[in-house]
C-alpha cells in the first residue's frame, strides 16, 4: 500500500509494470467471444470529487490497460459517470440512455437493486466456471444478493473498527488491544486512558463514539437483535426493543456519568479530528481514515488497530459498507465482461490488487495475502471485521439516508426507563418519516 507501506512504492510500481507477462500466464482458461469486430467492453465507474475516487479510478484505468495487452484485439473504454445530482439519479439516468455499458462500479444501492434489474446474475457464471466463492467473505457475499441472485463482487468493504494511540496506552500502562475485545473492557480503558493522559487547559477523553444507526445495529445485532425490521420498514418494536434499549444503556450510561467517552455524529471526520488533535486515546472508525493518519506526520506511526467491541454476552457484529462491480443485465459482451472480472478482480496474482490496496480492503482473500496487504499492522483485524460483517440498515431501506434524528434527549440518558422512553419516541419519528418517502 503506497500511502502506508512507504518503501514498498517502488516494488509496487514495479511489480505492476512487469506484471502483464506474470499475469497473462495465471488467467483463467473462459474465452474471449470469437468475433474480431465486437471485442470490447466497458467499465462506468462513479466520479467523485474525492481522493478516494480519483485512486479507485486510476486502479480500474490501470488494469484495463494490461487486461488488454493481455487480451490481443480487445479493447477496454473506462468511463467516467458526473454524479453531481446524486449517484442514484446518475445511474438511473445513464442506464436509460442507448450508449452500450458493460460493467458496472459503485456504492451498493437497495433502490437501483430493486427498480432496476441492471445486474446480470453471477452465480450460473461462477458455476459454469467451475468456481466457488470460497476466495471471498461470505457474510459479505451474502449481502450483495438479492432474490438468490448475486448481483455484483464485493469491493472496498469499510468496516468498523477501533483506532487507538500508542503512546496513550504505554502511559497508562495498558496493553494494546486486539481483534477480540469486549464493550466492557473498552469502556473501562477509556477511564484509564483518559486518566492517564490528562494536559492542562485541554479537554481529553478516552475514547471518541459515533452515536450513529451503523454502531447502534452493530450493538443490537451483538446482542441477538436488530435495531429495525426484517424488510426495512419499520423501526418500532425494534429500535425500542429491551435488548436494544438495555445494550444502549450501558453505553449511555458509561459517556454519561464518567464521561470519559465523547460522542460524536459519524465514524469519519469527527473521529479523526479528535484523533489527530490528541484529544482521545481511541476513536471508533472506518478503514478510510487511517490513511489521514498515516500521512500526517505529527501522527504517523502512533496508532493501532483493534477490532470493534461485542457485548460480554453476544456475538461480534459489524455493519460494513461496500461498493460492487456488477456486469450489466444489457451487456452483449457478458462473456468478456466475466472474464475481466476473473482475471482482474478475482484473481488473487492479479497487478491490479496492488494499486487497489493504496485506498481500500481488499475482499479477495488470496489477494490480501499475496499483494502485502496482510503487512500492513492493523490491517489483518480489518479483515478479520469481515467474518463478522452484517448488512447495514440503509442496505435493507435505502430512504434511512435522510432520516433526520431529532430526538437528542438520548444521547443525554444514564437510565434504561429513558434511554426505552428516547428510543420509543424516535422509532415512532423515523417510521413517520419513512411512511412519508413511500
Amino acid at each position: 500500500m503506497k500511502r502506508w507501506i512507504g518503501a514498498s512504492a517502488v516494488v509496487l510500481a514495479v511489480s505492476f509494470m512487469t506484471g502483464c507477462s506474470l499475469w497473462s500466464s495465471k488467467q483463467t482458461a473462459a474465452t474471449v467471444p470469437p468475433d474480431a469486430n465486437t471485442k470490447e467492453i466497458t467499465i462506468l465507474l462513479p466520479e467523485y470529487n474525492t481522493a478516494s475516487s480519483r485512486t479507485r479510478n486510476s486502479s480500474f484505468e490501470k488494469g484495463a490497460r494490461l487486461f488488454e495487452e493481455a487480451n490481443l484485439g480487445v479493447k477496454v473504454t473506462v468511463e467516467k459517470l458526473p454524479v453531481t445530482k446524486g449517484y442514484r439519479a446518475a445511474m438511473t439516468e445513464r442506464l436509460n440512455d442507448s450508449k452500450p455499458v458493460d460493467l458496472i462500479f459503485g456504492p451498493f444501492d437497495p433502490v437501483l437493486n430493486e427498480q432496476r434489474a441492471f445486474a446480470a446474475d453471477l452465480i450460473p457464471l461462477f458455476k459454469a466456471d467451475k468456481m466457488t466463492m470460497d476466495d471471498l467473505y461470505e457474510n459479505i457475499v451474502e449481502m450483495a444478493k438479492l432474490n438468490g441472485k448475486l448481483l455484483g463482487i464485493p469491493m472496498a468493504p469499510t468496516p468498523l473498527a477501533v483506532f487507538y494511540n500508542k503512546e496513550w496506552f504505554n502511559k497508562a500502562d495498558l496493553p494494546f488491544p486486539g481483534k477480540e475485545w469486549t464493550w466492557e473492557q473498552f469502556l473501562n480503558q477509556s477511564v484509564k486512558l483518559q486518566a492517564a493522559n490528562q494536559v492542562e487547559g485541554k479537554e481529553i477523553f478516552g475514547s471518541v463514539v459515533p452515536l450513529e444507526m451503523r454502531l447502534f445495529e452493530s450493538l443490537a445485532v451483538s446482542s441477538g437483535h436488530s435495531i429495525i425490521a426484517p424488510d426495512g420498514k419499520q423501526m418500532s418494536g425494534y429500535l425500542n426493543s429491551k435488548p436494544v434499549a438495555e445494550a444502549l444503556t450501558k453505553l449511555l450510561n458509561h459517556m454519561n456519568t464518567t464521561k470519559a467517552s465523547k460522542g460524536v455524529p459519524s465514524a469519519t471526520d469527527p473521529v479523526l479530528q479528535d484523533l489527530r488533535a490528541f484529544h482521545a486515546g481511541m476513536g471508533i472508525g472506518v478503514i478510510n481514515i487511517f490513511p489521514y493518519l498515516e500521512n500526517n506526520q505529527a501522527t504517523k506511526g502512533k496508532f493501532g488497530i483493534a477490532g470493534l467491541p461485542y457485548m460480554e454476552k453476544g456475538v461480534r457484529a459489524n455493519a460494513v459498507y461496500f461498493s460492487m462491480l456488477s456486469i450489466s443485465e444489457s451487456s452483449k459482451q457478458k462473456a468478456l465482461a466475466w472474464k475481466f472480472i476473473k482475471d482482474v478482480i478475482l484473481n488473487g496474482d492479479s497487478p491490479f490488487q496492488k494499486e487497489w490496496i493504496k485506498e481500500d480492503l481488499l475482499t479477495v482473500k488470496s489477494a490480501f495475502q499475496k499483494s502485502g496487504q496482510q503487512q500492513v499492522p492493523g490491517m489483518d483485524v480489518l479483515a478479520g471485521e469481515l467474518e463478522h460483517g452484517i448488512k447495514p440498515i440503509v442496505f435493507r431501506n435505502a430512504a434511512l439516508n435522510s432520516v433526520k434524528i431529532a430526538d437528542n434527549r438520548l444521547f443525554t440518558a444514564t437510565t434504561e426507563t429513558e434511554v426505552m422512553a428516547s428510543l420509543t419516541d424516535l422509532a415512532a419519528e423515523i417510521d413517520k418519516q419513512l411512511l412519508g418517502k413511500k
